[in-house]
């Protein structure tokens, strides 16, 4: 059954992104109590916040290389795909990182998913708040973490 963890992650949309990379890190490497996935999609809010996440995840963490692309190139062997509204990603990943405050369109195809949440105080935790509640709804039993 589908797992979904809401984990607190910065105070903004760059502190997101960051802690995305360690979160995928993380999963990649089976390691502080999180289980290992074989296959990572990270969905993002944009194609330029993809970008942006493309670049840091061959800087952070920096003793690690992560076998990553965006998803919308032609190769789609890398273990780890980011993408963004619009494109598509394989169905057999384990892992869905969602660093847009809403939920993604599908689920269906994951093992765990992890809904990053933007302590901002303001909108982008409203918005979390929101795709919580849609989780309930659909069956799920969300779980929230402070941290990871």
């Amino acid at each position: 059954m589908l797992e979904a963890k809401f984990i607190a992650s910065g105070a903004s949309f760059e502190e997101a992104l960051q802690f995305s990379c360690e979160l995928t890190a993380n999963l990649y490497l089976g390691e502080n109590g999180l289980k290992k996935s074989r296959k990572i999609d990270i969905y993002c809010d944009d194609l330029k916040q993809a970008e942006k996440l493309d670049e840091l995840l061959w800087e952070i963490p920096k003793e690690l290389l992560l076998p990553h692309q965006l998803a919308h190139k032609i190769n789609l062997d890398e273990p780890i795909q980011i993408g963004y509204p619009g494109t598509k990603f394989s169905t057999n990943s384990d892992s869905l990182i969602n660093i847009s405050p809403d939920m993604p369109n599908t689920l269906e195809h994951y093992e765990t998913y992890y809904q990053l949440v933007i302590m901002d105080g303001a909108e982008l935790r409203r918005k979390a708040a929101d795709t919580w509640s849609e989780c309930k709804k659909i069956g799920l039993t969300p779980e929230f973490l402070d941290q990871i």
